[in-house]
């Protein structure tokens, strides 16, 4: 067993386990990012567990618990709450006390200080979640996670995005920064990339993609960005995403990158959608009819979305119906020579 994992067996020190149990909790430990490792160990202070249903709990719920990078004591905490959380007027800084500001905090919050950070809980786990350990995800809920290793630590830490935390530094992920920290790295020059698991099966081999591990997690970084905001809540966003993908038959993630930030030039149904209810939709958005009246009301929806396929011809995929639309597609992160021909065009 790992050393990293066996520091996190040591915290279970007195529970009963079921074998089904220990191998979940064993894959889940191997599997945690340095950040999780941090958040599970400082929910286990909060929580003081006293059954392994509630450990295992904690374990698939990390994102409950949120992390404040470096805030080691009351001084620090207190320095992250007037830089991140709370920042008061330049007039009442000097005139502010960080070490009475950090206690003040730390009494009002449910954390705890945890190898060098602070850990606060900050919504209720749910006390419903299936306690069988064997059905449970072994893996956070991250888009993509990269295995970095350093001469320092040749087994290697997990880092995750898109990064869980609200409050840091969009180009510092904590993430980054912990896993750094445990490779006793101080930059990604440092630092070799082991292994890629993605969320999208079809980006594959990503690892023989970048000569790099810095290049690998800048896109890795944007990529985490880019399944979060998911459109900023355009719909069918995801699905249309992943429909062009396969149309352009995109197993790259540079190219992926740079599809997602094209999709405008695509014309997408998805699929089993109610035809009526998503072409009187489109027509609203398009400026054919007002979002409300009688025209909107009268408006064949149905006979729209199939004029619609018609015209643009568009190509059948798992997620929906796509075809090129027109335009000139705009290149960030992919090389000519790895994009392929676009079939659509």
């Amino acid at each position: 067993m790992a050393d990293q994992t066996a520091a996190l067996f040591d915290k279970l020190d007195g529970f009963y386990l079921t074998k089904s149990e220990h191998d979940w909790l064993e894959r889940r430990f191997a599997n945690m990012t340095e950040k999780e490792k941090i958040l599970f160990q400082g929910a286990m202070e909060l929580e003081k567990p006293q059954e392994i249903g509630h450990v295992t709990r904690i374990a698939s719920q990390l994102d409950c618990y949120d992390l404040f990078y470096g805030s080691r004591d009351e001084a620090a905490l207190g320095k992250f709450v007037m830089e991140n959380v709370e920042p008061p007027s330049e007039a009442a800084r000097p005139f502010l006390n960080v070490e009475h500001l950090g206690a003040a905090y730390h009494q009002s919050q449910n954390g705890a200080f945890c190898n060098g950070h602070y850990v606060r809980s900050i919504k209720l786990a749910d006390p419903f979640v299936e306690e069988d350990p064997t059905l449970q995800p072994v893996t956070g809920d991250y888009a993509i996670r990269i295995r970095l290793a350093s001469r320092s630590n040749m087994e290697g830490v997990w880092v995750g995005f898109p990064d869980s935390g609200e409050y840091i530094d969009s180009n510092h992920p904590d993430e980054l920064l912990l896993g750094l920290d445990a490779l006793q790295a101080e930059s990604l020059s440092e630092c070799i990339a082991l292994e890629v698991d993605c969320c999208l099966p079809q980006l594959t081999d990503i690892l023989s993609q970048y000569d790099s591990a810095g290049e690998l997690v800048r896109h890795a970084i944007d990529f985490g960005y880019v399944w979060a905001e998911q459109g900023q809540g355009q719909p069918h966003w995801l699905d249309k995403w992943l429909t062009v993908l396969e149309l352009e038959d995109c197993h790259r993630l540079d190219l992926a990158l740079d599809l997602s930030q094209n999709l405008q030039h695509y014309a997408f149904f998805p699929r089993g959608m109610d035809m009526a209810a998503y072409g009187r939709e489109l027509a609203i958005r398009n400026g054919l009819i007002p979002p409300s009246g009688l025209l909107t009301d009268a408006f064949d929806g149905a006979s729209y979305v199939e004029a619609s396929m018609r015209q643009y011809g568009l190509s059948a995929a798992d997620h929906g119906y796509a075809a090129w639309n027109g335009g000139e597609l705009q290149y960030e992160y992919s090389q000519p020579e790895h994009r392929g021909p676009l079939l659509s065009m």
